[in-house]
């Protein structure tokens, strides 16, 4: 008989019960979709989810209500039940209703079918614990977009706010996810409103200056009487009006481009916009030694940090 000690690596295998399921003094035996049998305890589910202690503990052979097809038969000692979910979700979800540690998810259609399965039974309180796997870097940095839209299906408003914001950092228009079809047409344009209200808070950053830090005066493009500047001069917060170098102007203007279509702060750190602004400057001998610290500087501690700053600014309209 196995130990409840922890949680078994997921196997895709089918064997008669799967352990750590397969304890012979079980009262449940559960069939699912795939033919795989788990040996679990009534009092675990029951606690999980009302709706199957409803259903578990009534004694009835009928089918459930709130369960469409979802029948209780009796074989012995045991009640048993058969599922549509396949044997991995259902043994995902089996280690969050058990004192297990929980599983680990590699995609975002395996976190999916466990919140879908949790929500058919009830399980709000499961649902919470396994919001954070849906959030993982990896899925936010790659699929931002699914991970809202699994997120505002399923009620989970902090999970969705947090990858509203990483949404931006792609196109305006992304590739079509399935997701989008379990969520109302009216969240996905608040959701475009909320990256073109980002676009154009961060833009803002590149034509007005004030937001330099005081010692900014002291940055190559503002010092260098040697190169060409820009017509126009810009205040900035120590109170003066400064001349700029046109090659800084050229880089904040590109800088402007790129974040109209995602407005983040990697963009402006990529190397070929950087690239781009240090050849410029390269032509001039005052510049050219101190160009590529001051503005790693400027962008680095600078710029990302108060488009991240303008971001958190921008009000996700959205109801949950």
């Amino acid at each position: 008989m196995s130990q409840f000690v922890g949680a078994a690596p997921l196997s895709i295998e089918v064997s008669s019960f799967r352990a750590p399921f397969d304890a012979t003094d079980a009262d449940l035996i559960i069939h699912t979709s795939d033919d795989a049998k788990f040996a679990v305890h009534k009092i675990f589910l029951t606690v999980a989810s009302p709706l199957l202690k409803r259903f578990l503990l009534s004694g009835s052979s009928s089918p459930c209500p709130p369960f469409e097809g979802l029948v209780l038969k009796r074989d012995g000692d045991h009640s048993i039940i058969k599922l549509e979910e396949d044997a991995q979700t259902t043994e995902r979800v089996l280690q969050y209703c058990y004192p297990f540690s929980n599983p680990l998810f590699n995609s975002l259609n395996d976190v999916q079918a466990v919140l879908e399965m949790m929500r058919k039974f009830g399980m709000k309180g499961l649902m919470n614990r396994v919001k954070g796997s849906l959030v993982q870097q990896a899925f936010l940095d790659d699929q931002p977009l699914r991970v809202f839209a699994i997120a505002y299906r399923y009620g989970l408003e902090d999970e969705a706010r947090i990858a509203a914001k990483y949404t931006v950092r792609q196109p305006f228009f992304t590739p079509y996810v399935e997701e989008l079809e379990h969520i109302p047409a009216s969240v996905y344009h608040r959701l475009l409103q909320y990256h073109r209200k980002c676009s154009i808070a961060t833009c803002s950053l590149t034509a007005d200056f004030s937001w330099f830090p005081g010692f900014a005066s002291r940055w190559v493009w503002f010092q260098c009487d040697d190169c060409v500047h820009h017509p126009l001069s810009w205040p900035l917060s120590d109170g003066k009006i400064y001349e700029v170098n046109a090659w800084f102007i050229e880089f904040m203007e590109r800088a402007r481009n790129v974040l109209r279509e995602r407005p983040c702060g990697k963009v402006v750190a990529d190397p070929f916009l950087i690239a781009e602004c240090l050849e410029a400057a390269s032509g001039c001998l005052t510049c050219r030694p101190a160009a590529f610290l001051d503005l790693s500087v400027f962008i680095g501690e600078h710029f990302t940090v108060e488009i991240d700053r303008a971001i958190d600014t921008v009000e996700l309209d959205i109801p949950f």
